[in-house]
Parts: structure tokens; sequence; C-alpha cells
């Protein structure tokens, strides 16, 4: 009896774990076809939500076309580039440095940004990425190789996640929909020799509207605004942001050289120190004892004419200076060439170009302006040109003078503009350049010249500045 039992009770255990064998097993297929859909579920929502069209762009060819050139991704050669020219993710366009003044071609995105290229830039178009069935991202990224380039991007995207990205050098520039900036490689003001023996450039950023985010080489991210800009050195680091304006001349205060060095600028021996900026000049050849002489005056700034005042309002002023009674007229003067290396700068880009600087006349032995309206104790000359490389230069003059009679000169040279000062007292004289009589839709400006000219004259020049902006 006892062995009948126990086979039952073996039966039934068996039959129990039968049983939660096959419970098991149908748990962890069921388990299993659950991950699977899941799974499957998974893949094609990431599918949908990540799946991507490769964007287009259109060029529009504004400059010669000869300056123009177009490389497809994946070639490595540059060809002509046609206007309405399609262009796709990764290629690359490129302008030639000659290729004149203002926008010489602009990119049109398919979502309306655009892009303008001024001469001697070179951009790479790496990525233009849309989501493919809804609307969650849109990417752009650029590699703009150097040359100035303005950013002008769409607003009121419908996209949740949108992103614009410019790689310059080591750094990266991130944009906002809606603004518009402008982005400049240049060769740094000194020399810089990378360790990687990589071109060493600096990048100027600005925002006109919208914001944008510069980070660094090492990481380090800098926040711009409206009209504020930053520059990145040529080691890839972001410096401090600054308003968004440019001032073209260089040491416009006459801090940055002594007197020697300013005065070597007209000796041929290129072993002696010298200014890099100004450069004196004078004529016509005359013995020394009937010629003009530039220096150097230590002076308090503007307004101040006495020379009582704290060191920290002290200021270094161009003198301009001639006596002895002379009886023949002399120039004297200083002059600069603007822009990298002196080859002029385009204004194409600045509706408003500010000329300020303080002027003091002590002595001008000729009334106004001598008898042929041109004999001014101070006299700025700007070189400029008007559309093309091919326009030819033309100058515009501004003769300042002490007027005592509060007569009118009684000579006016055409193409002269006259601004009388009191005797001795510091004036300032501001003005802007886009004025419809100055230089209002001119492109290009080379240089600036600043002299004196007349029989004996002492006059005075300090805090000059030519400030651009956008």
């Amino acid at each position: 009896m006892q062995t009948a039992d126990s086979g039952v009770a073996l039966r039934q255990a068996a039959q129990q774990r039968t049983l939660s064998i096959a419970w098991a097993s149908l748990l962890f297929f069921f388990a299993l076809f659950v991950g699977l859909v899941t799974w499957a579920g998974l893949t094609v929502r990431n599918v949908y939500q990540e799946a991507t069209l490769t964007g287009e762009a259109t060029l529009i060819v504004r400059g010669p076309a000869e300056s123009l050139s177009w490389r497809p991704a994946q070639r490595t050669i540059y060809q002509g580039a046609p206007d309405g020219l399609i262009l796709a993710e990764g290629d690359s366009v490129r302008t030639t440095a000659t290729a004149g003044y203002g926008q010489v071609a602009t990119i049109k995105l398919f979502d309306g940004s655009q892009f303008d290229l001024w001469a001697g830039t070179d951009l790479t178009l790496e990525t233009m990425q849309v989501s493919r069935w809804n609307q969650d991202h849109f990417r752009v990224v650029m590699r703009q190789n150097k040359g100035y380039i303005r950013y002008d991007l769409a607003e009121a995207q419908p996209y949740d996640h949108v992103q614009f990205q410019v790689h310059v050098g080591d750094a990266l520039i991130e944009l906002t929909p809606g603004g518009s900036y402008s982005v400049e490689l240049r060769p740094p003001a000194r020399s810089v020799l990378r360790v990687d023996d990589g071109l060493a450039q600096e990048v100027d950023v600005a925002v006109r509207s919208g914001s944008a985010t510069v980070i660094g080489v090492d990481g380090e991210a800098v926040s711009l605004g409206s009209r504020e800009r930053v520059t990145i050195d040529a080691a890839g680091s972001p410096g401090l942001v600054v308003p968004a304006r440019w001032d073209l001349v260089r040491d416009g205060g006459f801090s940055q050289f002594t007197e020697v060095e300013y005065n070597n600028t007209t000796v041929a021996d290129p072993t002696r120190p010298r200014s890099e900026y100004w450069h004196v000049y004078s004529g016509p050849d005359l013995p020394r004892e009937n010629q003009g002489f530039f220096r150097l005056a230590q002076t308090c700034r503007p307004p101040i004419v006495n020379n009582f005042c704290a060191p920290n309002e002290r200021r270094v002023a161009a003198w301009f200076y001639r006596s002895g009674g002379q009886t023949s007229s002399f120039t004297t003067g200083i002059k600069q060439e603007l822009g990298t290396q002196g080859l002029g700068v385009d204004i194409s880009e600045f509706p408003s170009l500010r000329l300020s600087l303080w002027v003091r006349v002590l002595y001008q032995s000729l009334p106004d302006t001598g008898d042929r309206g041109v004999e001014c104790p101070v006299m700025v000359r700007l070189i400029a040109k008007r559309t093309t490389p091919a326009d030819p230069e033309e100058q515009r003059d501004y003769c300042i003078f002490v007027d005592e009679d509060a007569v009118a000169p009684m000579v006016r040279e055409p193409g002269v503009t006259y601004y009388p000062v009191p005797l001795a007292e510091w004036a300032l004289i501001s003005f802007d350049l886009r004025e419809q009589d100055k230089l209002p839709d001119f492109r290009y400006l080379r240089s600036i010249q600043i002299f004196a000219q007349g029989h004996d004259y002492d006059s005075r020049v300090t805090e000059v500045s030519l400030v651009g902006e956008q």
C-alpha cells in the first residue's frame, strides 16, 4: 500500500514539474514576443524621427563670373560656377580676392536663409539636413575657411530643433535663426606660427540682430547679443565681447611709436625702427630752413587747452609745424594705408562710417585758406573708389582753418569741404561719410591723409577715428 501511494506522489510531482516548465516556456516566449514587438516599434519610431532629407541651396552670382569657382562634394578640383547652380551637401564655393567690392555671390538655402560672400572667401556646406517625415529637426553646418561672409537666417522655422553652425579653424559658432551675423577670417595683426603648421587666422564674429554662441578650442563658450562682436585669436580662443563697431584707423592717438620712429618712415633704411601705420611725408624739396616738421606734442585730453591735467588725462597729438616767415607753400603730413597689409578696406557693409578728430590750430600766417583755397593748417584727405576695382580713385578733402573775420573764404576749391575753427581752441570735427555730399555709395576706402599746407603754421591733431557700424 505504501508503495502504491509513493508512485502516485511521484507521478503528481512529475506532472507539476511538466506544467511549471510549460508555463515558464509560455511566459518566456510571450515576453520574447513582446520584446520583439517593442523593439520593432521603437526602431520604426526612431527611423521615423531621425530619418532625414538632404537639402539643397542655390548659388546666385553677383560679381564677375570668373571670380567664382565651385567644388562638388568628394572632388578635389574647383571649376566654374554658373549663376543658378544647385549646391548639394559637401559642396564648396570660393571667390577670388580680386573679385571686387560688396557681395560677389549669394547662397540661398531651401528655407530662405541667405549667405552673402565677399571677395576672397571659401565656404563648404558640410551638412544640410531636415527631418523626412516630421518637423523634428533642421540642421545646417558650414565650414568657413577664409574671407568675409554675412549670414542672414530665416525666422519662424517650423521645426522643433533648428541648428545653424559655422566651423572656423578650431572654433565653432552657433547662430540663432532669424538673426543677421557676419564672420570674417583674416591674418592676425602679428605673425603667428602654429605648432600643427596650420594657417594662422583670427576670426571676427559680429551680431547685427539675434544671438550667437562662440565655442573656443578649449570648450569655453562666449555668448553674443545684438550689436556685439568678439575676436577669436589664431589659437582658437575667443576674447572679450565688445560693441559691434570697427575703427578703421590704427594708432589714432599717436601713442604706439616715438617721434623718431614716425619720422624714420621718411628714410629708406629698413634697419631703423619705424611706425607700422602712419607714414610721414612732406614737399616740395626745399632747404631745411624752409621746410615744415612733424613732431609729437604732449597735451591734455581735449577740449582742455592748458597743460595741467591728471596723468590719466594726458594725450599725444600729431604736431605740424613750420615757422620763419615763409613765403611759399609747403606740405607736412602723415598718411595711413587702411586695411590688412595696407590694401584698403571694403566699406560696403557700413551704412554708418563716422570720421572724428580733435583739431587745434595755434597759428596760421595766411588768412583763411590762402589765395588758392587749399592752404589749410589742417587738411584731411580720403582716397576711395566708388564701386569696382576698375573705377578711378577719387579724393575727398576736408579743410580745417581759423576764420578770424567770420567771413567765408573768398576762394573755394571744388571738392573741398571747409570747417572753420576758433584760434588756439580744441575743436571736434566729426561727420558721417555716408552723408550725401561725402561718400554715400562708395564701397572702397584706400587711405587717409592728414596734413598742414601753407606758409607758416602750428597745428595739432589727436584722437583720430574712422568708426564703421553695421
